[in-house]
C-alpha cells in the first residue's frame, strides 16, 4: 500500500470507518457535514464571539448541507485580534498554549491563537502520518523551525517523527542574515541529515552555498518547505543542488499550523480534511468559485476545542485542481499557494 493510500486509510479511521473499509468522498462529506454542525454548536454556545456572529444561526436546520457553509458569516484576521478571546471556548485552565503573532496593520495589536493540549495532539498525530511520505524510521531530520518551547511547530514535529522512529535534530530557525550557515552544513554533514523541514529562504541559502558538496548531495533524500510561499524557482535551485525531492506543505498558526501537504507525485497539496474544511471563494463577493478556478483560501476547523475558526480568510490564493491525484488518494488537491499578486503570473 502507497504512503498515500494509508493517508486516506488513517483519516477513514479518524471518521470512523471500520478498519479496511475504503475511504469514500461521500463518507467523508458526510463526516465533515457532522462535525461542521457541531464545531457551529460547540462555538455558539461556549464562545461570546461566535454566540453573537451566530445568534440567528441553527446548526441542525440550517445547515442540511455542506453547501450551506455559505449561510456563516465569513471572519478575518481583524476579527481575530478584535475579537480573539472571545472565541476561546474553554476555561483557562484547559489551554496549554497561547500563539501571540505580531501583525502590521494599522493598530499593531497582535494575533492570539489558543490551543489545548488535544488541539496539539491533532498536529503531532498529522505529522506522524502525513509526514511518512517523506521521512522513513531510521532517517535523521532537521528541524529549521522553532522548537525551543514546548509545542511550538518544530517541537510537535519533533514529536510526530519521533514516533515512527525518526532522529530528529531541533535546531531552530537560522539567522536571516546566514551567520550560522556553515555551521549548520557542518552538522548536517556530521550527523548524516537526508531529510529537513525548513523555510524556503534557509534551505535556498543551503543548498547554493553548498552546490558540488559530495556528502550532502548522496545524503539529502527529501526536503519540507513550509512557513513561506515557494516559489518554482526556488524549488528547482535545491533540487539541483542536492539532487532531492522537495515537498511543500501549507498551514498557518490559525489552521493549528498543519494545513494541506504534497504527496508523492507532488502535484499539489492534499488537505487535512478530516480536521479542516476548506472552501476556495472570490475575494470579492464571497461565493464560491467554479471548479478549478483561483480564488481566497477559506477554512473551517473542525475538530478544535479551544479556539475554533469557521469560514476564516486567509489572504492567500490558489485552487482546487480537478481530477484525481495520481497517488491515488480521494483526498481533494490544493494548488500551489501564492499571495493574490502572485496568482496573476500562474
Amino acid at each position: 500500500m502507497s504512503v498515500e493510500i494509508s493517508v486516506d486509510r488513517w483519516i477513514g479511521e479518524k471518521i470512523g470507518l471500520e478498519r479496511g473499509a475504503a475511504l469514500t468522498r461521500d463518507a467523508l462529506s458526510a463526516y465533515q457535514l457532522a462535525r461542521l454542525r457541531e464545531t457551529v454548536a460547540y462555538a455558539k454556545t461556549n464562545s461570546a464571539f461566535y454566540g453573537r456572529a451566530f445568534a440567528d444561526i441553527d446548526p441542525d436546520a440550517d445547515i442540511r448541507d455542506l453547501s450551506d457553509l455559505a449561510r456563516l458569516p465569513l471572519m478575518d484576521a481583524a476579527s481575530l485580534i478584535a475579537e480573539g478571546a472571545g472565541m476561546v471556548c474553554v476555561s483557562a485552565s484547559e489551554v496549554s498554549r497561547i500563539v501571540t503573532l505580531e501583525t502590521g496593520g494599522s493598530t499593531g495589536k497582535p494575533k492570539r491563537v489558543y490551543f489545548t493540549e488535544d488541539d496539539q495532539e491533532l498536529m503531532i498525530d498529522y505529522i506522524r502520518h502525513g509526514l511518512r511520505v517523506m521521512a522513513q524510521p531510521g532517517d535523521v531530520f532537521l528541524v529549521l523551525m522553532p522548537c525551543e518551547r514546548p509545542g511550538s511547530v518544530g517541537d510537535l514535529v519533533r514529536i510526530g517523527l519521533e514516533r515512527i522512529g525518526v532522529e530528529v535534530i531541533p535546531l531552530g530557525i537560522l539567522p536571516f542574515d546566514g551567520s550560522m550557515d556553515d555551521e549548520t552544513l557542518v552538522l548536517m554533514r556530521k550527523k548524516g541529515v537526508n531529510s529537513m523541514l525548513a523555510t524556503a529562504s534557509a534551505a535556498v541559502r543551503l543548498a547554493e552555498k553548498s552546490v558540488g558538496d559530495a556528502i550532502l548531495t548522496e545524503n539529502m533524500r527529501t526536503l519540507l518547505l513550509s512557513a513561506e510561499y515557494v516559489s518554482g524557482a526556488a524549488r528547482a535551485s535545491i533540487e539541483r543542488a542536492w539532487d532531492c525531492k522537495v515537498y511543500e506543505h501549507y498551514g498557518m498558526t490559525e489552521m493549528g499550523l498543519g494545513g494541506a501537504m504534497a504527496c508523492e507525485s507532488r502535484i499539489g497539496y492534499h488537505p487535512r480534511e478530516a480536521d479542516i474544511l476548506f472552501e476556495i471563494l472570490d475575494p470579492e463577493t464571497g461565493a464560491v468559485v467554479p471548479k478549478g478556478a483561483y480564488g481566497e483560501v477559506v477554512f473551517t476547523t473542525l475538530t478544535r476545542r479551544a479556539m475554533p475558526f469557521i469560514r476564516y480568510r486567509t489572504g492567500d490564493f490558489s485552487r482546487w485542481i480537478p481530477g484525481r491525484c495520481p497517488c491515488g488518494s480521494i483526498l481533494k488537491r490544493l494548488d500551489r499557494v501564492g499571495n493574490r499578486k502572485a496568482m496573476k503570473g500562474y
